[in-house]
Order: C-alpha cells, then sequence, then structure tokens
C-alpha cells in the first residue's frame, strides 16, 4: 500500500507539470484506441502523435498503453493516469465555461457601497437596469457613510463605491462621477423659503441641525459654514427623517445634498437651492488603486459612467 501511495503521488506530481496539448493527445487516445484517429482529432500526423505519447509516458515515467498491430489498450498506470487526467479535463473545461459565461456578464457577482442618498432612488435605478441585462449577475448593494465606503474598499469587502471623498491617491483610484448640488431645508413659513435661490452668507446666525460627522456631508459643509457663521443648534442626527422632524418643529435648518431631498419630504417643508460654487457635493466612483475589477464589476462601473446624472 505504501508503495502505491508513492507511485500515485508522484503519478498526481507529474499530472500538474504536463502541457494541455499532452492531456489532450493522452485523452483522444483513450477514448479512440486508435492512433490515426486520435492524431487526425488532434490535428496532428500520425508520427507527431507518436512522439507526442512517447514525450508524455517520458514525464510520467510510466508505460500508459499497450499495442498490438490493431488496438491500443491502457495499462494499469495508464488507468490510474487517466482518472486524473479526465478530472483535470473537465475542471478545465468548467473553468474556461465559467470565465466565458464571466467575459459575456452571464455570471459574476458585484458588491458595492453608496451613501444612503444614492442608495434611495437613483442608483437602484441603475442596478435594476444592469439586472435586467444582466440577470445572472447577483448584487450586493451596502449604503453606508463615507468613512465606512472607504473601509469597505480599501478591505475587498466591496468591488467599488461611491463616495465624496476620493481617498489618498496611493490607496485609491477615484473618478469624478458627477457634482451634487446642495439645498437648504427649512420650514415653508420661513423667509428663506419664499426665495428662488439662497447664497450661504443668507444662513449667518441660524440655528443649524448638523448630520452625522462621519458622513460625507457634514464633511464638505464645514469649511463652508465656517465662514458663514451658523449657530449649532446643538443636533446632530444619523437619520435624514430625524432632521426632518427637528426643522419642521422649528429647532433649526439644514442642507442636504439634492438626492437625499426625497429622504426629508415633510408637509410644511421648503427645498432651496444653493447657489454660492462650491455649494456641492462631489461624487467619486472609486476602486482600490493597482487592483482589476472583475468583468462584470466593470460592466457595472461603465454603466455608471456613461449614465451617470446631468445635475445642474
Amino acid at each position: 500500500m505504501h508503495v502505491y501511495c508513492i507511485y500515485l503521488h508522484d503519478y498526481v506530481d507529474s499530472l500538474m507539470n504536463i502541457s494541455g496539448r499532452l492531456l489532450d493527445a493522452f485523452l483522444a487516445l483513450a477514448e479512440t484506441r486508435r492512433f490515426a484517429t486520435a492524431a487526425e482529432r488532434c490535428h496532428v500526423s500520425p508520427s507527431a502523435f507518436s512522439q507526442m505519447i512517447r514525450r508524455l509516458e517520458e514525464q510520467v515515467g510510466a508505460r500508459l498503453f499497450d499495442r498490438d498491430t490493431r488496438n491500443v489498450f491502457l495499462t494499469p498506470e495508464g488507468e490510474v493516469f487517466a482518472r486524473g487526467a479526465q478530472r483535470v479535463s473537465v475542471e478545465m473545461a468548467s473553468a474556461m465555461a465559467e470565465l466565458k459565461d464571466r467575459s459575456l456578464l452571464n455570471t459574476g457577482r458585484i458588491s458595492l457601497a453608496a451613501p444612503p442618498s444614492l442608495c434611495a432612488e437613483w442608483l437602484p435605478g441603475m442596478l435594476a437596469a444592469f439586472r435586467n441585462e444582466h440577470p445572472g449577475i447577483a448584487l450586493q448593494l451596502h449604503d453606508v457613510v463615507s468613512d465606512r465606503c472607504l473601509a469597505m474598499i480599501s478591505s475587498g469587502m466591496v468591488d467599488f463605491g461611491l463616495n465624496a471623498r476620493s481617498g489618498n491617491k496611493q490607496e485609491f483610484e477615484a473618478y469624478l462621477l458627477f457634482n451634487e448640488p446642495l439645498f437648504l431645508i427649512c420650514r415653508d413659513t420661513d423667509p428663506l423659503a419664499g426665495k428662488g435661490s439662497v447664497r450661504l452668507r443668507d444662513l449667518r446666525g441660524r440655528d443649524f441641525i448638523h448630520t452625522i460627522r462621519t458622513g460625507s456631508v457634514w464633511q464638505h459643509l464645514q469649511p463652508m459654514l465656517g465662514v458663514a457663521e451658523i449657530h449649532d443648534s446643538g443636533f446632530e442626527v444619523w437619520e435624514l427623517g430625524t432632521m426632518a422632524g427637528l426643522i419642521a418643529h422649528g429647532f433649526g435648518i439644514s442642507i442636504v445634498a439634492q438626492f437625499a431631498l426625497q429622504l426629508c419630504r415633510r408637509q410644511g417643508l421648503a427645498a432651496v437651492p444653493i447657489t454660492d460654487r462650491h455649494a456641492v457635493r462631489p461624487i467619486f466612483i472609486i476602486k482600490r488603486r493597482h487592483r482589476s475589477l472583475s468583468p462584470a464589476a466593470q460592466g457595472l462601473w461603465d454603466r455608471l459612467v456613461r449614465d451617470k446624472p446631468k445635475l445642474k
């Protein structure tokens, strides 16, 4: 038994180092049992085919076929080798078929992260269109704040992400997708609600309700709000519904990006565009630097770049 195991181990090692062309020749001869037929299947001359079988037997260190004037038979060692060769052939064919399906976007898996506001309407619409074209691709979406999005991209938990912060250039590749306008949210009885637009300086001295500090809106707004000299209301909220409730009950005003407007719609509130040149939230599409995307992920990436929203 011990000697047999050593021989089998040697055959497995040999199998791993043999070219696919020689394996194909072996399998053709094992199936047809005729040199001329097997040579024709492999598109080589009979003499070249015989050399291939001889080279294969030299590599494995064993005689794989017995021959007489009419027939070819597998030796006991050939039977052992055939089982391994057939497994390799089946697995290789399966792998090639899967690669072809992936390249054609027939199968695959995509995981991405994005801000909750983008996940409310625009991004689901994009994902639905992509799924309709490629129903065999599994989609996974994480609605996360800015810092968490970058962490998930960095760790490989997601293929890529959409984020208002591009991250450091040594770790991430980021491309500006679009600039999302910012809007003031206030009560509809507020004097600012009647204006067609406002400037940040119009918010001077007003009580301001902040969003969570790890979110992109808070991080992007801080330099601008400092110039505007707003008054901190003492409220910092995660959910935009909470923000809408606080504003509706007179606790202050706030600012949200355009795609977040539908998340804080409420009777008694108004949304007013902010016209300052820098009053936009940049949205980048980001992946890890020097890491290739799968065909499926690249396909979705290309669609998002191609069909990005055109915002004023």
